[in-house]
């Protein structure tokens, strides 16, 4: 069933101040401004929306994680994301809406709006893992259903933050579930427009 929703826009992945990182690393670009309604508790300026496809987020965030090659430099990035991402409202935060199978609670609501378009608010317990939503969020609201369930788990492997293997790291296991989550729910509202 497609369901329009008013959702809210996050700001593009930047370093906190005094980041550790250069800005010669970074990938320049310069978003155009968005028309979609910003979540009212975070407002976005419009010269930091962006209209960018997936795949160029893709790169941006790769771009951003491999610049800072300490475990530790990652945490402290994924922190001050978190404090960007805008708060759920209580009444989102219920048993449907929780993602499974993370150590963290986390809530994800998924809609599709009536252009096709997949829009993802998501929150957690977790400051690490609100820093991973962020990303995740960021990546994947306002795209086409195609290109949201395209990502593969290995695309993203430069956000893995822990000294662990990937397949032990709980904080890893969260973020994987979390994408996991938009892309399940993605397909299904799919298939729910295309049997409507």
């Amino acid at each position: 069933m497609k369901t329009t929703s008013a959702s809210y826009h996050i700001i593009p992945p930047t370093p906190p101040p005094n980041s550790s990182s250069s800005n010669s690393n970074r990938i320049q670009y310069k978003p155009k401004p968005s028309l979609h309604t910003p979540h009212p508790k975070h407002l976005t300026p419009p010269h930091l929306s962006t209209t960018l496809t997936v795949a160029e987020k893709l790169n941006i965030l790769v771009s951003e994680f491999k610049s800072l090659p300490k475990p530790i430099d990652r945490v402290k990035r994924l922190i001050h994301y978190a404090s960007l991402l805008p708060e759920l409202e209580q009444s989102c935060k219920v048993e449907p809406n929780r993602v499974t199978g993370c150590t963290a609670q986390v809530w994800l609501e998924v809609v599709m709006e009536d252009d096709g378009t997949m829009r993802f608010r998501v929150d957690s317990d977790s400051e690490i893992t609100k820093g991973f939503c962020y990303c995740l969020v960021w990546l994947l609201d306002g795209a086409a259903a195609d290109d949201v369930v395209e990502v593969r788990v290995d695309d993203l492997s430069e956000m893995n933050v822990g000294v662990l293997p990937v397949r032990v790291s709980s904080r890893v296991i969260t973020w994987h579930n979390v994408l996991l989550s938009m892309q399940t729910r993605t397909r299904d509202l799919v298939m729910e427009s295309s049997t409507s």
